[in-house]
């Protein structure tokens, strides 16, 4: 009996060590993920960022001279008459463009990763720390959530004169401070022109407009407050960081960081904006099945968009709405068919290893030929001493 206490006994401590060992073999792939994977450039300090940009920069100067070595070597093979040569020169000039054309996209984010790390600095040496940074972009990130619930609200509920009032003075109050914060902002930032390009949108839906309800306007002053709902926009920051640390999606945030896959999102929500106010524009009105008010002239856009529309919401009546619908029908389908083979060659390009070997191998050769070259050198200047006279024997 005591033998069988003792083997179960050693099995039960064979298993708690197996755990502990999964245990922390995870723990350990965890805190890579979280230093390697999970790491973005904004996170770099600047003296790294400039060293990046540095080196990106030799890079590409180093692809324009092997362009205008492939150039010079293309008129020799024509000069030659040797046109089979010519043709893989230029394939090989052509993959060259392309790695330029990456490069200079890497640039791009480097120096605006650069940007966004200054401002940020800037700001936690305005407040103090770090820490005291992301308190108040956490609090700027809550007054958004609260202007953006009232337009809900009046939206919804439609309240009453005075309470519409009342919302209208706190969200006045909201939109100044959101000018103030953009503004400072902006006052500490490096490049002036990045800043706008990369807020501009803040600025735009900052501007404080009352309701026309308040102002006993029509419905365009009431289409025009609407433009401040896209301030949603900046909560997509949220959803950066649940991407980074949330496990497994490492993948779909790397592809929400290539280029062509941002450019179609932010079309497909800029059509599906201009689709859902210009419909409501030019049809909407109480009564009008499918486009009766606002919201339900963006559904109506969406699933024009996404589905290519089969008038089962609202078909359209009028001139303007019927091209409208076409315009929104093609783009929804050149902008989907983008981003999905985007999406389909990041996941194929992370599982083909082609890339990497030949990079490999373009990396070997040119370390073979500058150890040839070495080599050449060497044998050379031993050739000259053999060569040279012997001065201490007599004649």
């Amino acid at each position: 009996m005591q033998d069988v206490e003792n083997i179960a006994q050693s099995v039960i401590d064979n298993v708690n060590g197996r755990t502990d060992l999964r245990d922390q073999l995870s723990k350990r792939v965890q805190s890579v993920r979280s230093r390697t994977i999970n790491r973005r450039l904004a996170d770099l300090p600047l003296e790294r960022l400039r060293a990046i940009e540095v080196r990106l920069e030799e890079q590409s100067l180093h692809i324009v001279e092997t362009l205008e070595e492939m150039e010079r070597k293309g008129k020799e093979s024509i000069a030659e008459a040797d046109w089979q040569r010519y043709e893989l020169i230029r394939l090989e000039a052509v993959e060259a463009a392309r790695d330029f054309d990456e490069l200079q996209e890497l640039r791009k984010r480097v120096a605006d990763a650069r940007y966004e790390r200054q401002l940020n600095d800037a700001l936690a040496e305005r407040l103090g720390s770090h820490e005291r940074r992301k308190l108040y972009d956490a609090i700027i990130m809550v007054l958004i959530l609260v202007v953006v619930g009232m337009l809900l609200y009046e939206m919804i509920v439609h309240p009453s004169r005075e309470l519409t009032i009342i919302l209208d003075w706190i969200d006045i109050g909201a939109c100044v401070l959101f000018l103030g914060d953009f503004f400072w902002r902006h006052s500490l930032a490096e490049s002036k022109r990045w800043f706008w390009r990369r807020h501009w949108i803040d600025f735009i839906t900052s501007i404080p407009l009352p309701s026309a309800h308040t102002l006993r306007l029509g419905r365009t002053v009431r289409l025009v407050r609407l433009i401040r709902m896209i301030r949603v926009v900046r909560l997509a920051r949220i959803l950066r960081v649940v991407l980074f640390f949330w496990r497994g999606m490492d993948k779909l945030n790397a592809a929400f960081d290539v280029g062509m896959m941002r450019r179609s999102v932010n079309i497909l929500l800029a059509i599906l904006i201009a689709g859902g106010l210009g419909i409501y524009v030019a049809e909407g009105a109480p009564g009008v099945e499918g486009v009766e008010d606002v919201g339900q002239s963006f559904w109506w856009s969406f699933t024009t968009v996404v589905t290519g529309g089969f008038g089962d919401i609202h078909n359209p009546q009028t001139v303007t709405g019927r091209l409208l619908t076409g315009a929104l029908v093609i783009a929804g389908m050149v902008v989907v068919g983008i981003f999905t083979a985007t999406l389909t060659s990041l996941l194929v390009r992370e599982n083909d290893a082609s890339g990497a070997i030949l990079a490999l191998e373009e990396r070997m050769l040119n370390e073979l030929e500058d150890i040839r070259h070495l080599v050449q050198d060497t044998v050379s200047d031993e050739t000259l001493l053999d060569l040279r006279p012997d001065t201490t024997k007599p004649d």
